[in-house]
């Protein structure tokens, strides 16, 4: 939604436990949320660096998300709180999960997004969207969880996936993705787009209305930019 600079998500995901372990909690990134309060790592590190315009910003214009519904494949709901860091969130399975078998989740989830005057992403003041980092994504577990927050160093730990994406958007703006774009459909108003990233770690996008990048093809493959 252009007007609130929200991201409303409808997401399915398939969580298999490559680990030798049973796994009774899973753990996932939600790095959208770290903008939500005074007191998340990214916060600090903002206070740490001086940075006053995100302590000093009203509370509608710090990015958050809101979760609707968790439910597994039996629609079953899932219990689940976020840690004290506020970006990762614990998922309660269940039903104990044995190596090498799956569970699906079904998230319905609201991203609003924070300007971009905190870090590059986000929305501008010139109708630009920076999106990265902009879903939720599992942690790494090898025996150990890896649980990391967002501290504005891009450097997500995740775990690498096969995702499809099909993603609305005004028509009046240009998508640039590291996703391959599959098929692009217009409507009235709208643009949706199919991308897809095969053992990608996670989507970005960029979306403006202007067209700032050049799209070079080669016999080894496509490069985007600008």
């Amino acid at each position: 939604n252009a007007d609130k600079k929200t991201i409303n998500i409808i997401q399915e995901f398939k969580y298999l436990n490559s680990s030798e372990d049973t796994l009774e909690t899973i753990y996932f990134n939600d790095w959208a949320n770290s903008y939500s309060n005074k007191k998340t790592p990214l916060a600090k590190r903002f206070e740490e660096e001086f940075k006053k315009t995100f302590h000093l910003a009203k509370d509608q214009e710090r990015g958050f998300t809101k979760i609707y519904s968790i439910v597994d494949d039996k629609f079953s709901v899932i219990n689940w709180e976020r840690t004290p860091e506020s970006d990762i969130i614990k998922f309660d399975l269940n039903s104990p999960l044995a190596p090498n078998e799956s569970v699906t989740f079904l998230l319905t989830y609201q991203v609003i997004l924070p300007p971009n005057r905190y870090t590059l992403y986000g929305y501008s003041a010139r109708g630009e969207y920076y999106l990265k980092d902009w879903y939720i994504t599992p942690a790494v577990y090898d025996g150990e969880w890896h649980l990391y927050s967002n501290k504005d160093l891009e450097d997500l730990y995740t775990g690498i996936t096969n995702t499809d994406i099909t993603f609305s958007y005004p028509d009046n703006l240009i998508l640039v993705s590291n996703f391959e774009n599959e098929n692009e459909i217009k409507t009235t108003d709208t643009k949706e787009v199919n991308l897809r990233g095969d053992y990608r770690k996670s989507c970005e996008i960029i979306l403006s209305p202007l067209s700032y990048f050049t799209k070079h093809v080669t016999d080894y493959g496509t490069i985007v930019t600008d």
